[in-house]
């Protein structure tokens, strides 16, 4: 408020109104590092960081903000994947201040199941009568035909059914041809 005085001392007031605003978004420093998870579903991955402390912490960047202390910066973030053998997970972080300001930050995380397959016991040799290779029997082309034949089959990721089979048969010697 301005007050203006004349000589005589009579006076008069004017307002002006002066609006501080905070019209910076929050600094984001570094890129965070994709990673690299061993799993099944999108479920594998690791939680999202909730506070500007933790994504400091354990995702290896930094977060300044002009007006607001880190400790009142809000954390969101988005989850979006895309893919299969790796899924891609986009993870967003929004940094959000005290008076709206954002930015945001991406998270990428590969989750890939890098576990082979594994087969529990061993085939029993079969002795069949013949003459040729062509004796020999088809080779087995399901994951239950060849659990048949003796041994348990089993995947972390991928169900029994959907596990692909393939074969290649190698022969040597006559009398018995062993393949």
């Amino acid at each position: 408020t301005y007050t203006i005085e004349d000589e005589c001392g009579n006076t008069e007031t004017v307002d002006h109104v002066i609006n501080i605003n905070d019209t910076d978004a929050p600094i984001i420093n570094g890129t965070i590092t994709a990673s690299n998870i061993n799993g099944c579903t999108a479920a594998d991955a690791p939680a999202a960081e909730s506070s500007v402390a933790d994504i400091e912490a354990n995702l290896g960047i930094t977060i300044d903000d002009n007006c607001t202390t880190d400790a009142d910066l809000t954390v969101t973030s988005n989850d979006v994947s895309a893919g299969t053998c790796p899924i891609v997970i986009t993870r967003t972080y929004t940094i959000e201040d005290e008076c709206g300001n954002t930015e945001t930050v991406d998270h990428i995380i590969n989750i890939n199941d890098t576990q082979e397959p594994t087969i529990i016991g061993t085939i029993a040799a079969s002795n069949i009568t013949g003459c040729s290779v062509a004796d020999a029997p088809a080779a087995e082309t399901t994951v239950a035909g060849i659990e048949g034949l003796g041994v348990t089959i089993n995947d972390n990721c991928t169900a029994d059914a959907n596990l692909n089979v393939s074969s290649n048969d190698v022969f040597a010697g006559t009398c018995p041809i062993v393949l």
